[in-house]
């Protein structure tokens, strides 16, 4: 047996959810199926709630993060001036 549910859900948010359903093969349907079954297993949430779940999971700050990929992105265009970067090509 099956209920139907109604819920409202920003527009926006529910389109770029079918977007990654299609990518992973599943059916919206599915995806909430899961979820639901999940948060019953688990009495409740299947995941942190965050705005930076990445963070969270390495242990470090936005600033740190930050600080991060402005150092890599430094690095990069040394290398690139210096001509110790060289552009993929797609060939190895």
């Amino acid at each position: 047996m099956t209920e139907q549910i109604r819920l409202r859900i920003d527009s926006e948010l529910a389109q770029e959810a079918q977007e990654v359903c299609r990518e992973i093969g599943i059916t919206p349907t599915a995806a909430v199926s899961m979820f639901f079954a999940q948060m019953v297993k688990l009495r409740g949430l299947p995941f942190l709630p965050s705005d930076f779940p990445t963070l969270d999971e390495y242990g470090v700050t936005l600033a740190q993060a930050t600080a991060a990929e402005d150092s890599a992105l430094a690095e990069i265009a040394s290398a690139r001036k210096t001509g110790r970067l060289k552009a993929f090509t797609g060939k190895l």
